[in-house]
Formats: C-alpha cells, sequence, structure tokens
C-alpha cells in the first residue's frame, strides 16, 4: 500500500511506547511485527521511531519517570493544540505536558480525560484515560493504517462512559455514534462525517462491568497481524504474555498481549 501522507484533524495519527528497556523493546517488537528501528536521537532524549517496509508505523522512547508503568500511548491530531488543551481542561480533563514544540516536526501535548468520580463510581479507581495530542508540520503520523503490521484501530475502556462520550467529542470535534446502549454493552464510536456506524475510527466501551477496580480508563491500540494465533505464540516465544487468547468477534479474530516489561497492545486479524 502507498504511504499515507496526511490525516484527518480529530482522528488518531500516531502511537508510541515509553519503555523501561527500549533497546530491548525495539528487538522484542522488531521480532514480532518485523518492525526496523531508526537511530535514537539524543537530542531528543533518546527518541526513535518503528518503521515498516520503510513506512512509519510507532514512536519508541525511554519513559521519563522510574515510578511510571511502560505503555502506548495513543496521539489524536489538532489544527490547534492551544485551543484543544484548553478545551481539555474546560471540559474536565487534565494536562499533563503543556504544548511542546518538537523542532520542525511538530507540537505535542499529554492530556487526560476526566475520568470517574470514586464515591459515585463503586470506589473504583477513578482517574481518566491518558493519551496525547500533535499539531503536525513535517511528522505527519504514521504512514501505514488497517493493515498487517500497523495500527488499525483504537479503543477507550471507560470507567465513566457517560462522560467520554461527551468529553471526545468536544476535544476531538469528531461525533459519536452510539452502537449499543445497554447494561450489559454500552459502545459508541468516533467517526468520520462520511463513515456509516460500524465503521469509526475509534471506539469507546462501558469498562465498569468487567475492569478490575484497581486498573482507570485507558486507550487500548489495536496492530494488524495476518495470523492472530501465530502471532500469540510468538509473544511467548519471546519472552512476552498473552493476556487475552485469540478469540473470533464480529470484528475479526482478536486478541491482547503484553512485552515483557508490560506494556499491553492488541492483536487484530486482517486480510
Amino acid at each position: 500500500m502507498p504511504a499515507i501522507d496526511s490525516h484527518p484533524d480529530g482522528v488518531a495519527i500516531w502511537i508510541d511506547l515509553s519503555s523501561t528497556e527500549p533497546d530491548r523493546a525495539a528487538t522484542f517488537y522488531g521480532d514480532l511485527f518485523g518492525w526496523n528501528r531508526t537511530e535514537p536521537d539524543e537530542q531528543m532524549g533518546g527518541y526513535s521511531q518503528f518503521t515498516y517496509q520503510g513506512k512509519l508505523v510507532a514512536g519508541l522512547g525511554p519513559k521519563q519517570s522510574p515510578d511510571m508503568p511502560d505503555f502506548w500511548c495513543t496521539y489524536f491530531q489538532t489544527p490547534n493544540i492551544e485551543a484543544t488543551v484548553k478545551e481539555v481542561s474546560t471540559s474536565g480533563g487534565s494536562v499533563f505536558v503543556e504544548p511542546m514544540e518538537i523542532p520542525s516536526q511538530g507540537t505535542m501535548a499529554i492530556v487526560m480525560d476526566p475520568g470517574s468520580d470514586p464515591a459515585s463510581n463503586g470506589g473504583r479507581n477513578g482517574h481518566g484515560a491518558v493519551f496525547g495530542l500533535w499539531e503536525p508540520r513535517e511528522h505527519k503520523g504514521f504512514q501505514l493504517y488497517m493493515e498487517a503490521n500497523a495500527p488499525c484501530y483504537f479503543e477507550l475502556l471507560s470507567t465513566d462512559f457517560a462522560k467520554a462520550v461527551e468529553f471526545y467529542p468536544a476535544v476531538t470535534g469528531r461525533q459519536t455514534i452510539t452502537l449499543s446502549d445497554t447494561d450489559e454493552f454500552r459502545y459508541a464510536q468516533l467517526s468520520l462525517p462520511e463513515a456509516e456506524p460500524g465503521e469509526g475510527y475509534a471506539g469507546i466501551m462501558d469498562g465498569r462491568g468487567f475492569l478490575p477496580a484497581d486498573v482507570p480508563s485507558h486507550w487500548s491500540i489495536y496492530i494488524g497481524v495476518v495470523d492472530a494465533d501465530a502471532t500469540a505464540a510468538r509473544v511467548e516465544e519471546l519472552g512476552g504474555t498473552v493476556v487475552a487468547a485469540p478469540m473470533d468477534t464480529p470484528y475479526g479474530r482478536l486478541a491482547t498481549i503484553s512485552d515483557p516489561w508490560g506494556a499491553q497492545i492488541k492483536l487484530q486479524q486482517v486480510p
């Protein structure tokens, strides 16, 4: 497939991993997905990028604090990061990293959605989901999408579904389409105007029924694979963990895995 050279505003356009051991993590994901790694940029704190067949797919850097877990972060494109960060605060979210310019590449910020009130939510962890914002210049985001070994989908597991479906349209400018609204299964999608229901680029799921009480809201990233079962088996060979074994769903065969340092990511079998 040809490289993607731009993305619409308001959609997820980049992912990166904050890792305890970036060099070993690069080897793990390289062996798992066939990704190559660019040379770490010491002026950017050792940040590097993953490529697949010469096209950008993700970023990799050392985590900024030993107290934080290894995790994959999802970034949404904005045409005006200063205005979007203000909207995050106005809509009840928090700002962890104020807009910071990356010379010639773009401007980033790290923010968090409102989360939930533990007092009214069964004592659950009330922390919101952390995500990134990106106003692009030369760096336009990942260059492959909906393909094997590239990002395919993004999904928020939220401890406060009602807040989430109000917050993200306000911040991203993208409408939500509700696919199910029952106590057993609440699910909405952030969608492009021309998309049909079920064709959104990101989902919002009510996680209160199954998330452990100590697990906060969080964004999950799906990576496309040709064979979910073979990839899951390879994860264990490489020292990772299969958190949820491959299973068939209406959206394909899915699995959840963890790298050896605890960062989780999902697999989606694609043609």
